[in-house]
């Protein structure tokens, strides 16, 4: 891998890791999506710093390019995180309607009470 790509690399991951502790301070993301994308991102600088490591691993799996290798890992994680934000969010869609539901009923039994408690006045 040239220098150049690999300082530019080193530049972006620097630059995403203040973005994600920024998010993480500001309350915009949880600790624990910031932990998934840090250690991806400590696994990419472990790639860039030393690329014979993709290397041995693309030798390892038999896959023809480093390159491929890499896709392959990007690939698998891109996955893996939808499959888990996909989890997160059927999760909340429950909890969602069962809140939802939750309200209609107290709303229900409001109006309910107040009828009870209001009595009816007759014009005669």
């Amino acid at each position: 891998m040239l220098l150049e790509v690999r300082l530019l690399m080193s530049i972006i991951i620097v630059i995403l890791l203040f973005l994600i502790v920024t998010m993480l301070r500001k309350q915009r993301m949880e600790l624990k999506y910031c932990l998934v994308w840090i250690f991806s991102l400590v696994g990419v600088a472990i790639f860039t710093v030393s690329p014979e490591l993709l290397d041995r691993l693309s030798s390892l799996l038999g896959i023809a390019t480093p390159v491929f290798t890499l896709f392959l890992i990007c690939i698998a994680f891109l996955t893996c995180i939808c499959i888990s934000l996909t989890i997160v969010v059927s999760r909340l869609s429950a909890r969602l309607r069962e809140l939802v539901q939750n309200v209609a009923i107290l709303e229900n039994e409001s109006d309910r009470n107040i009828k009870v408690q209001t009595p009816e006045v007759h014009n005669e």
